[in-house]
């Protein structure tokens, strides 16, 4: 890739979350009886499940998702390419960093990961969430990044749309291929990467 700054989302993109998600909001779901006629996968991506709780259920709902989804994401891992990337970027001079709607949890699952991170910005720290370009201006800003050698990196809209409203390039990883053609650079898997 030909820039020297990246900012990665963290769910779907760094790590394969994705199937114990779908599982804990089927499983809130089923406890709450909460319904959705469409496919679950391709709104989560198109949206968020913060998103579908207000709009299909309530808080007590996204609660209950949330508690479901922390039993039962145990060990989460990388997708398989990501480390070499990671580490090939900070070999080559540049910085990596997460910007993830998350919690604290973030920092518990990268592991021996974090050594590859500049920063880690979650939930925690009260940005407005994507597209909002508000945390990728405190990186840009606190980091002096120049804007034309910074990217996000994300698997949905939201990642993309947060990185053009800072003015900065993006990277979509669409594995199953839910959306055109909405980022500077579009891949399907990781072993695209180059």
């Amino acid at each position: 890739m030909m820039w020297k700054n990246y900012i990665w989302d963290f769910d779907g993109t760094l790590f394969d979350t994705y199937p114990v998600m779908l599982e804990a909001l089927s499983e809130a779901m089923k406890q709450s009886s909460v319904e959705f006629p469409g496919d679950l996968e391709a709104y989560v991506k198109r949206f968020s499940i913060q998103k579908f709780a207000h709009e299909f259920a309530n808080q007590d709902f996204l609660d209950l998702y949330h508690k479901i989804e922390a039993e039962r994401q145990k060990n989460p891992q990388a997708y398989a390419e990501i480390p070499k990337i990671l580490s090939k970027i900070v070999e080559d001079g540049g910085q990596n960093f997460v910007l993830s709607h998350r919690d604290n949890s973030t920092f518990e699952y990268l592991g021996d990961l974090k050594k590859y991170f500049t920063e880690v910005i979650t939930s925690k720290q009260n940005f407005e969430r994507k597209p909002s370009p508000e945390a990728l201006e405190y990186l840009l800003n606190k980091y002096k990044l120049v804007p034309e050698e910074t990217v996000m990196v994300g698997d949905r809209p939201l990642d993309i749309e947060a990185g053009r409203n800072a003015g900065i390039a993006t990277v979509l990883l669409d594995e199953k291929e839910y959306f055109g053609d909405i980022a500077d650079k579009k891949i399907k898997n990781w072993s695209e990467w180059r």
